[in-house]
């Protein structure tokens, strides 16, 4: 459990993206803000391939924070900076911050309380009904202060939120960091445009 208290903390840092994106285009501009997320995208993806190709920087490996299958390949930390670049590219910025943040907080919750408490499992995933149950609550909770000034918010949030923990529970072999941010986001931008 410690390990895993780790990493959200980590995952929580992934918020960065978010406000870096959300202040640098307010105050320089929206193409300055994606340069500089792709930029930190392509640093992210420099020392990653330094980690996976040639075992460096060993400081990571040390605090042995990566998953098993993210020992030999890419971290989380690489798709959610790639689910923010495509979140503020394709959708509105409210939308794209409320889908962020539900990959953010929403993973957190339900890994922690699925961990934690989780009984029930899916037979066709590793996660648990109480972890999910947990993440819907995050994605509520998340999504709320993004999405409170649009019209029919409470049909885009609901749709967001089931959208977001649909897929965290099927999402098994590529990166939730990015799927959900993707389908919770194309799921509210779609409701939006059509109500």
């Amino acid at each position: 459990m410690r390990k895993e208290i780790i990493r959200k903390f980590l995952h929580l840092a992934g918020y960065w993206n978010l406000v870096a994106f959300i202040v640098i285009s307010e105050f320089i501009g929206e193409k300055i803000a994606f340069l500089f997320l792709t930029l930190i995208l392509l640093l992210l993806l420099e020392l990653e391939y330094l980690r996976v190709e040639h075992g460096l920087p060993q400081i990571l490996s040390q605090f042995n924070i990566f998953r098993k299958k993210e020992q030999s390949a890419f971290g989380g930390h690489i798709f959610m900076t790639l689910a923010a670049i495509v979140c503020f590219a394709a959708f509105s910025r409210a939308i794209a911050a409320a889908a962020f943040s539900m990959t953010v907080l929403g993973d957190i919750f339900a890994a922690l309380i699925g961990k934690k408490w989780g009984r029930f499992r899916f037979i066709f995933s590793n996660k648990t009904l109480e972890g999910t149950l947990a993440g819907f609550a995050a994605n509520i909770f998340a999504g709320y202060f993004f999405l409170n000034s649009l019209n029919n918010f409470w049909l885009i949030l609901l749709a967001m939120a089931i959208t977001a923990s649909i897929v965290e529970v099927f999402t098994q072999k590529l990166d939730d960091n990015l799927t959900v941010a993707i389908f919770a986001g194309a799921a509210g931008q779609l409701l939006f445009l059509l109500l």
